[in-house]
Formats: C-alpha cells, structure tokens, sequence
C-alpha cells in the first residue's frame, strides 16, 4: 500500500477547507490534486507530512492499515513547498544536505557525500550543475533540485505543491517526466497540486478536483480527457471562447531592440522589438525564466535594460519610474497573488484608489473626501460583481478572484490607454479566469491598446490578435489563424517546431 485517506477534513475559517476526503494512492503513482488557489490544496499537503493537524479522517502511509501519527508522518514524508526559501548553497551541498554521510558517526564523509550529491543530480538531469549555487538555476531547475533532495531521504510519500507556477507548459513536461522515471524506479507515491488541468497528462494515474464548500472528487485520467476534466471541474458550464478579433488603430507604445542580463542562468533578452495598438490584443506567451519575466521588470520600470528604447505615445519611458508611466496613460495587472498591486491588510474601498490621493476626485487640497472613496467603492463592487464583498471589507478576508475583480475595477476604471496585463487570471478557478479576460478584452474594445504577457499559451489563443512567442530571448511571431494550436505555440516555445 502507499498512501490512503479517510474522510478527510481540514479547517480553514469559518468554513472547512476540504472535507469528506478519501483517496488511494498506489507505491510509484502520480495522484495529482486540481483547485483553485484558496481551496485547501497546500493545507491537505501540509496535513499529509505532519505540518498541521486534520480536523478529522485517518492517513495511513505504507505497509498495513495502521493509521500514521504526525511524528510518523513527519519522518516519512517530504514535501517540496511552492515557494523554497533563498540560499546560498550549491547544488553539490544542497544535495549533500538531503541525507549526508557520517564518518564514524560524526563527521560527514566528504567522498561519498560527493558521490551521493552527484548521483542524486544524474537522476534530475543536473550532474553538470552541481558547483552552480542554486538561486542562479532557473525555476525548473531549482524545483528538480529540490525534488533529488527530497528523494534522496527515501520517503515513503512524497508531496509537491504546485510544481509548475513558474514554469512555461514545455518545462512542466519535462519535470513530470523526470518525476515519473524516479517514483517508478524507487516505488513511492506521490501527491502534487495544480491550478492548470493539463498538469494532469500524460502521468498522473487520476486527479482529485478541489471546490470551495463542495466535497472532493476524484477522476481517473485513463477515463477523461483533458477537455472532459475541465468539465467536471467548472460544473460544465464553461464555454471557452476567443474573443476577437479586433480592427488595430494607431501605435501607442514602441519597444526597440531591448536587451537586458537576466540572473544566474536566466535567458537574457536579446534585441527584443514590437509596438502595441490602440483596440488591439498582442499576446507574448514564454516561460518566465525564458525572458517572460524580465521583459515585464522593464516595462514595470523595475529593472532599466542595458540598451533599447520604450516609446509611449512618443515620449522615452526606459528610465521613467512606475508612477511616471501610469500617471502617463499605462495601467498594470499583475498575477492575482502579486504583492505589488493591493494591500490585503488595507479596506475594498482604500484599494479602489490606490495612487490616486494626491488629486481629485478623491482628495482635495490634501483632504481625502470619503465620501467619494465610499461612492466609488458601491458603484465599483456593483459594476464589476465582486461576490460578498463590502466597502470596508479588508481586502485580505476575501477570495482570490474576488481580490483580482478588485484590481482590475481599479485599473479599468481609470480608463487607461494602455493596459499591460500579465498572468492575470493565474491560479483563479476557470469562472473567474473568463471574467477577468473578458473584462480586460471589454476595456481594448473601447480603445485602448492591450499587452498581454503570459505562460499559458491557450490563454493567449483566446485573447490574441497578434502573437508572438518569446524563446531563448527573443521574438518569434506567429499567424493567428485557425489552425494555430495550443502544441504548435509549446513547439516553439521549446525549440522543437518544424
């Protein structure tokens, strides 16, 4: 037996996070956990390595029908977080940390720990990194490093939560087929969460849907499709649906030959060039170690690029701060989790006008006008359906989509002429994921130019005018047609197209 779960029930607030859980998870098998962010996916993990107590159930792990305590499930499981902590460590001595050997039992034994620390790297793929210190690994890399450390301590389970957040569609395969080859040669299940339903194939032998205030299901991948998946976990009421196309109008912005130093072993963008138009949507889908991420630091005004220029309605932004470029005409969306455009602790009201105190309507001659902040607030929780929420709600105590339905109300309504969105319906459940494009798509349709960066080349195919795919950085434009396809955009995201 590997691993096997009996009506389950973890507590989040004032509600239970997952309840009336059971699953059986055989010894060399991938059991993926599909949800939405905020449905209990991390807690169920935690619960399983002994990190936090279920509110009721039994985990039994291994041999017999024993159920395992938390000190037994603490020694027994390992889990990779979604987020690992920085070090400065090399890969070498990471891997040397995951069991080292003991000389007389005190010192540890140098040789065989390099050894060790070598055939552990071999298993992942990464033996020619492992004088590299690992925060200069890309996020794939990092993620096997940490996945050789865990399997180096031979767990009877082993956990991952959410392994491909930061990884591009064509490094997610390539991390599940590694972890496939591992768990089959040493036996061990493994339980590993996602928000995306293609996570789930070809590998996992089944996959248990997660819905807020609904109990757990569970499907057998070898009986539904991809397609068949996503029905069950949207109710099937989905409908997915391009939302173009769109007739362009004059350039509103101009990037010329962009080139930037990425970090550690991060792609660098190499003479990266386009424009944006007015009423049109230009997609450029990458991974983020891939140039995704540091094309967007540039145009946040994060990180200045060693050269090229950033042309907005003619005038040079490069060297211009954030607040420049959006007291400018430029409005930024970021992923729902980003720390950088809500503050959880402040009020639904305060983050419907962030960045824009210093002038009316909202202030006055230094004085806030509350009752303007409080009228903007009712008129924009009732025009964007923000569910359950208040104006003096804290932002924090609500939903993840809700908090993104905020944001995006902040932005749109300050009626922008750009609009720069990246990932921003990432991790949301596909309900919400379709409210957020449509209603940034709404906001191109009115005239502004929209920028959309993202990971998910499906997203891209339904919000696209034109396309582009960043790969080994930079550019490579392709036709929006009919034929163009979620695999051809991977191909070339990977390098592999014809």
């Amino acid at each position: 037996m590997g691993l096997r779960v009996k009506g389950f029930a973890v507590g989040g607030k004032s509600w239970w996070s997952i309840k009336d859980l059971s699953l059986d998870v055989r010894p060399g098998v991938l059991h993926m956990v599909l949800g939405e962010r905020d449905t209990g996916k991390t807690a169920l993990l935690e619960a399983l390595a002994g990190m936090r107590r279920e509110e009721r159930g039994s985990i039994s792990i291994g041999e017999g029908e024993h159920e395992a305590t938390v000190a037994d499930r603490q020694r027994r499981v390992r889990l990779v977080p979604q987020e690992c902590g920085p070090t400065q460590l090399t890969v070498s001595e990471r891997l040397l940390l995951a069991r080292p050997p003991r000389w007389l039992g005190i010192a540890i034994h140098r040789r065989r720990g390099e050894e060790q620390a070598k055939s552990l790297a071999a298993r992942v793929g990464l033996e020619s990194l492992l004088d590299v210190p690992v925060e200069a690994l890309r996020p794939l890399e990092r993620r096997l490093v940490e996945i050789a450390a865990a399997v180096g301590e031979q767990p009877a389970l082993l956990a991952l939560d959410e392994p491909t957040s930061e990884l591009g569609p064509h490094e997610a395969r390539q991390l599940f087929a590694i972890l496939a080859a591992i768990v089959d040669q040493d036996k061990i299940p493994v339980v590993y969460t996602s928000t995306w339903p293609r996570d789930a194939y070809p590998g996992a032998a089944a996959v248990t849907i997660l819905r807020r205030g609904e109990a757990p299901e569970t499907v057998l991948t070898a009986k539904v499709t991809e397609s068949a998946l996503i029905e069950r976990w949207t109710g099937g009421q989905m409908r997915r649906a391009p939302t173009g196309p769109h007739t362009p109008g004059d350039a509103l912005m101009r990037v010329e030959d962009l080139v930037i130093e990425g970090r550690g072993r991060e792609t660098s963008l190499a003479g990266v060039s386009f424009e944006v138009k007015a009423s049109e949507v230009l997609a450029v889908v990458g991974a983020p170690a891939d140039g995704l991420s540091l094309l967007h630091d540039v145009l946040l005004g994060h990180r200045a690029p060693k050269r090229g220029s950033i042309q907005f309605l003619g005038k040079e932004l490069v060297h211009s701060p954030r607040r420049h470029r959006v007291e400018a005409g430029i409005s930024f969306v970021n992923p729902p989790v980003a720390r950088d455009q809500s503050l959880r602790e402040f009020s639904v009201e305060e983050n419907l006008i962030l960045g824009q105190t210093h002038r009316g309507p909202f202030a006055k001659r230094g004085w806030l006008k509350f009752d303007s902040i409080h009228g903007n607030a009712v008129r924009s929780l009732s025009d964007f359906e923000v569910p359950d929420a208040r104006p003096r709600d804290r932002l924090g105590s609500l939903g993840l989509g809700a908090r993104q339905r905020v944001v995006i109300a902040r932005e749109v309504l300050r009626n922008p002429v750009l609009l720069v969105a990246r990932s921003p319906a990432q991790g949301l459940g596909l309900e919400a994921q379709e409210y957020v494009r449509k209603t940034l798509v709404l906001q191109c349709e009115r005239g502004s130019g929209l920028l959309w960066l993202t990971e998910d080349p499906e997203e891209a195919l339904r919000v696209a005018d034109r396309l582009a795919v960043l790969a080994a950085g930079r550019l490579v434009w392709i036709p929006v047609t009919e034929i163009l396809t979620r695999e051809m955009i991977i191909d070339e995201m990977a390098g592999t197209a014809a």
